[in-house]
């Protein structure tokens, strides 16, 4: 970053600016190791860890406020996608663990005295998501190139520091930016799926990120991969960041308009029908059917369709109506 570069021959110009980058580059020295301990907590990392977003036990669950059939219902998906996950991974003798899980708010009736009534529930929306390690010997050169790059960089942060010379510490991030992005995509591969979601987007970040080709899923309405020339440690899954990886396949199933909005969002069909969604018209459909299923999956070209061709797409459909 430029920000970090001090010219050997700082002058009284440069003097604040010299001050800043020298407390980032000791907080730099102070908070890596912390963090890199604190992540090892995860005997995953560098691989994500379990989000801290995780649905409460199911007694809690009713202040959101819910009825027993939703609250049902997300249990009844939890287990069963579990489960197709298990299987999926152990077709490939991958590992697979939840990364993490939530599901949407009730409603309460008029009167704000309990939940709305069963019959004017519009459809629960659930989500879930999962990382499988692909490669575990990949993973675990990650992790040993992860210690072996935070023991060489602070060394080379008090040499910085020493010299006054901090013109090496860009090349030393786009290393690690560039070899994450690899060990990524050899050891790794995450799958989100969502249910009755108001909308669905292959990635709310958009630049440098585009399509580049159809998937032939079965029962799937929209299928496409997508790719990312930069990728993003940072990005948020619970926000749709969908950066992390290179690649991405992004599915819908179920009935979906599949002409997107003019921000590239697709929706459920039955949304154009306001009187589905609304808190005041008795609904024809229970909430806790499931309508439609969008599934993103990310990691390297590779993985994704050694996934997709042995995901059990007639099961993930049944879902549907149920």
């Amino acid at each position: 970053m430029n920000s970090f570069f001090i010219p050997s021959s700082c002058e009284a110009k440069y003097s604040s600016r010299f001050k800043i980058s020298l407390v980032l580059i000791v907080l730099l020295i102070t908070v890596i190791p912390f963090s890199f301990s604190h992540a090892q907590s995860c005997s995953w990392f560098p691989a994500d860890c379990p989000s801290d977003r995780q649905l409460p036990d199911s007694a809690e669950r009713f202040a959101n406020p819910l009825i027993p059939a939703e609250i049902s219902m997300e249990i009844r998906l939890h287990d069963f996608l579990t489960v197709l996950m298990q299987k999926e991974a152990g077709k490939k003798s991958w590992e697979v663990y939840q990364f993490d899980e939530s599901a949407g708010s009730g409603y309460l009736n008029a009167e704000r005295t309990g939940p709305l009534a069963d019959h004017m529930r519009p459809p629960h929306d659930y989500e879930i998501s999962f990382i499988f390690i692909v490669d575990s010997d990949s993973l675990r050169a990650w992790q040993n190139w992860q210690q072996d790059f935070l023991t060489n960089m602070q060394d080379e942060i008090k040499k910085m520091t020493t010299h006054n010379d901090y013109s090496s510490f860009a090349s030393m991030q786009d290393l690690k930016k560039n070899r994450d992005e690899s060990f990524r995509n050899a050891s790794m591969l995450r799958v989100k799926i969502e249910i009755n979601t108001a909308d669905a987007i292959a990635s709310s970040i958009t630049e440098d990120f585009y399509r580049t080709g159809t998937l032939n899923i079965s029962h799937a309405n929209f299928a496409s991969l997508y790719h990312n020339d930069r990728t993003d440690e940072k990005a948020l899954f619970d926000l749709n960041q969908f950066k992390r990886c290179t690649d991405l396949a992004f599915i819908l199933f179920g009935d979906w308009t599949l002409k997107p909005d003019g921000y590239g969002y697709y929706h459920p069909h039955y949304r154009t029908d306001k009187k589905n969604i609304d808190l005041t018209t008795v609904k024809t459909i229970p909430s806790n059917v499931v309508r439609v299923i969008d599934m993103h999956v990310e990691g390297s070209p590779r993985y994704i369709n050694s996934f997709l061709q042995s995901m059990d797409a007639d099961q993930l459909n049944r879902l549907i109506g149920e």
